[in-house]
């Protein structure tokens, strides 16, 4: 396990970032394909993204993780977000974004749209996916006991989560698996128990999806195990 501890969520927040902006500025001329997660721990880092003018000037196509089935205008929805912080000066002229386009009203139009849009813009698999992990050990829309965890034959899949009683859209366990590399980021206490169970062997979706591949984990000290 490549485990980095901060002692702070700032530091966390800003060693994230700087591990982020330096794997897109060392991709080959092609630009980088960079998959991003939802969530409130890593808004810190996309607004750092965000104003790296560095980066802003490299060729870069960034992709959402997974998305609960909600309008943009929702305050849930993992896009609107990102556009808030990333994208808070503008989306720069050398980069792209692929999102869910929940809109259609059919989670299932939302995949294909999404595998299509995919495969227009050239991406053949993911350079770094940064990713969460839930006190449940879910990662990106990949939950205990789901048939998303399943699906080895796409890039994208619709899930119901019972337990939400909410549908979301997510990049599959595979896709996860074939990226360059996987960035875990997970702060607070609540997020230790988890870590511990994943050290120490059980098989929760963010294991499954993290294992036997190059993966970098990044935490704070409360939820360092």
């Amino acid at each position: 396990m490549n485990l980095r501890i901060f002692d702070t969520k700032d530091e966390l927040a800003r060693g994230t970032a700087r591990a982020i902006a330096e794997r897109a500025l060392n991709e080959g001329r092609d630009g980088a394909v960079i998959a991003l997660s939802g969530g409130s721990t890593p808004v810190p880092v996309y607004e750092l993204l965000g104003r790296d003018d560095a980066l802003r000037e490299r060729s870069v196509t960034w992709v959402v993780v997974d998305e609960r089935y909600v309008p943009e205008t929702d305050p849930q929805s993992n896009s609107a977000m990102i556009r808030r912080t990333l994208f808070a000066q503008g989306i720069a002229p050398a980069h792209r974004f692929l999102r869910f386009k929940t809109e259609l009203n059919d989670p299932e139009a939302t995949v294909r749209e999404f595998e299509r849009e995919w495969h227009e813009l050239g991406i053949e698999k993911l350079d770094t996916v940064v990713l969460g992990i839930g006190d449940d050990g879910h990662t990106a829309s990949l939950f205990p006991g789901t048939d998303a965890l399943n699906v080895e034959d796409r890039i994208a899949t619709a899930v119901f989560v019972q337990k939400l009683d909410m549908w979301r859209v997510t990049i599959t366990k595979p896709v996860i698996r074939a990226a360059s590399l996987r960035m875990v980021e997970a702060a607070g206490e609540s997020k230790r128990d988890v870590l511990r169970a994943i050290r120490e062997g059980a098989d929760y979706p963010i294991a499954q999806a993290t294992s036997g591949v190059e993966t970098w984990w990044f935490l704070d000290r409360a939820a360092a195990p």
